[in-house]
């Protein structure tokens, strides 16, 4: 289990992805509300986790307009 934490872990977002969602217009009741991501998902993006789905990845992709690469980067683990 830790192993897997700190794999995830070495997955980031390069910006707020939860910034960018509310000056597109999207807020946690719209996110909610039309189902486009759950309040434990948009909690997440609140806190930079990128634990989430590729479904919500795939919903973060089409709502910015962008690409994969363009919301996560790797980052090598230090260990």
């Amino acid at each position: 289990m830790e192993k897997e934490r700190r794999l995830i872990n070495m997955i980031r977002f390069k910006f707020s992805v939860y910034e960018a969602l509310e000056t597109a217009g999207i807020t946690s009741y719209t996110a909610i509300k039309y189902g486009v991501f759950s309040q434990g998902t948009w909690r997440k993006i609140k806190k930079n986790d990128t634990n989430i789905s590729m479904k919500t990845l795939t919903n973060i992709c089409k709502i910015l307009n962008m690409q994969p690469e363009h919301l996560i980067e790797y980052v090598p683990d230090d260990n």
